[in-house]
């Protein structure tokens, strides 16, 4: 499943070069992720502006697919995650909450049963994807103040047996993601395992859908086996979705993704599922590019069909050295044991702002990780060399390590010099600051030319948005700096405030944390 919705819409030459992959790895179908990047004639603001793919577009990519002996099957949303949709007044009107349509309103359904027009036009598969996962507010906005409270299980199954009504119409087998059936009326976590779903509301469940259940970093197989016996209590058929990209950062743990494989995919073969989906998201702006995730889809692939030796598929398929790859995890050394295994702070310290980094509490202070991101950079640049067809891709990584080989703790030693009152070692980092502008503008023009070769130009805007910003800061924090020292000003009083521990009672407790979400990065006031 290839995420298309946020932000990053893979172009059509793209996606064909995606499936010649895929497909030679062994796999036999493909989900694209369009939430509203899909056209629908009848709605003219239906993804407008956000690069969606045209009728005949995906005519075209499910043509290809079948050359390949692939099944192309649309994923769409007809629920939640529809965040979009809701700045046009046209689509207010069925706005529940948040980014969850207004159950009930036959304006909805209107909208609903276009999406499956469309997909029934384009897609010559007749099996779909209906989405409908994480509405966890459903229920409490405007639908509460027309109806008086429901239990959210009461909405979905009657939700749900309308939209699967409208798929039975156009001759799909409707799947649809099966979390909300276990968060509901109960305050566990993401697939408990003392998670019951009560016989009423499975006896609710339209006959002609599927449940996708999808969880993605357990490494007990037990934990698997137990949820999808649970799931077996519906009596439908079942897939399981993992993971080989969460989208939250610059890189993607392949390492991770792959122990958590290596736990769910014998559970799926003990416990007869035969459907298996690999999910590529890209949350947060989609920052992360897609081929760098190719190492687990190797590893899955390799391991749903029996076979162990994934390096030989990557090299065989790909061209490239698995090993080389496996950098772009860009792990922390062993000897880094606060750092934890999902982040490094690569996006974290990229976008920290130098004067207002609420992240520099979990800085080191002892240069360790701007020594460890210059080895990196350095490793990245000998792989570019290596590599026959992917040097622009570790040339992305190489930038990314420089800078940060250099801003990692530049704010944190900024303040800890101020409130020292250090003025020569102040002076000491302002050559970092001026180091940090052509780097990043290096940088930029890199991730303008990874995400054209993958990516429609739409969303490109956010990421050059978001970089720019970050120069932006460095260029007015280091004139700020050089005016204090100049004695044009007698403060920054950004500097002079306490620097605490992001969450805890203790100061510097030197833990990083996986963030993702880019506003929270950047700035610790209204965005």
């Amino acid at each position: 499943m290839l995420d298309c919705s946020r932000n990053a819409v893979m172009s059509v030459e793209g996606v064909k070069s995606f499936i010649d992959k895929i497909s030679a790895m062994g796999y036999n179908a493909l989900q694209l992720y369009t939430e509203d990047t899909y056209e629908i004639t009848e709605e003219p603001l239906f993804g407008y502006m956000r690069g969606r793919y045209t009728k005949a577009e995906l005519k075209e990519i499910d043509a290809y697919c079948k050359t390949r002996n692939m099944e192309l099957i649309p994923c769409i949303q007809t629920l939640g995650h529809l965040d979009q949709l809701f700045p046009w007044k046209r689509f207010q009107r069925i706005q529940d909450i948040y980014n969850i349509l207004f159950v009930g309103e036959e304006e909805t359904y209107e909208l609903i049963e276009n999406m499956f027009a469309t997909c029934a036009e384009c897609f010559t598969s007749r099996h779909i994807n209906i989405g409908m996962d994480e509405a966890h507010m459903l229920g409490l906005g405007r639908y509460l103040d027309k109806h008086g409270y429901h239990t959210r299980a009461e909405i979905l199954l009657g939700h749900l047996n309308r939209v699967c009504a409208i798929a039975k119409k156009y001759g799909f087998t409707p799947m649809m993601w099966s979390d909300m059936f276990f968060k509901l009326g109960t305050a566990l976590g993401h697939y408990s395992e003392d998670c019951e779903v009560s016989r009423e509301a499975i006896e609710k469940v339209p006959e002609n859908i599927e449940l996708v259940y999808w969880d993605y970093s357990p490494t007990e197989k037990e934990h698997y086996t137990k949820i999808i016996e649970k799931h077996k209590k519906f009596g439908r058929n079942i897939w399981f979705a993992g993971c080989a990209k969460s989208g939250r950062d610059f890189h993607s743990p392949n390492e991770l993704f792959m122990r958590a494989l290596a736990a769910s995919l014998p559970a799926c073969k003990e416990t007869g599922l035969r459907n298996v989906l690999i999910t590529v998201w890209g949350d947060y702006g989609n920052e992360c590019p897609t081929s760098a995730i190719l190492p687990t889809l190797a590893f899955a692939a390799a391991a749903y069909h029996g076979k162990a030796d994934y390096k030989e598929l990557f090299g065989r398929v790909v061209g490239e050295s698995f090993d080389d790859f496996m950098l772009m995890d860009m792990k922390m050394p062993a000897d880094f044991p606060k750092a934890t295994e999902f982040s490094n702070g690569a996006k974290t310290m990229l976008y920290s702002d130098l004067f207002l980094g609420r992240y520099d509490s979990m800085v080191y202070g002892d240069g360790a990780e701007k020594k460890e991101f210059a080895k990196k950079a350095m490793e990245f640049a000998a792989a570019g060399k290596r590599s026959k067809r992917y040097g622009y891709l570790f040339g992305f990584y190489e930038k990314l390590c420089e800078i940060l080989a250099i801003k990692y703790d530049l704010g944190y030693f900024t303040r800890l010099h101020y409130q020292k009152g250090d003025k020569e070692a102040l002076k000491q980092l302002l050559p970092d600051y001026q180091k940090l502008l052509p780097l990043f503008e290096e940088f930029i023009e890199s991730a303008r030319t990874v995400w054209y070769k993958e990516n429609k130009p739409h969303g490109f805007d956010v990421v050059e948005l978001r970089l720019g910003g970050a120069l932006q800061r460095v260029k007015s924090c280091a004139k700020r700096l050089a005016d204090y020292l100049d004695g044009k000003t007698q403060n920054v009083p950004e500097l002079e405030e306490r620097l605490v521990e992001y969450e805890g009672d203790t100061l510097l407790n030197h833990q990083m944390t996986d963030v993702g979400n880019y506003p929270f990065i950047a700035t610790v006031n209204r965005y």
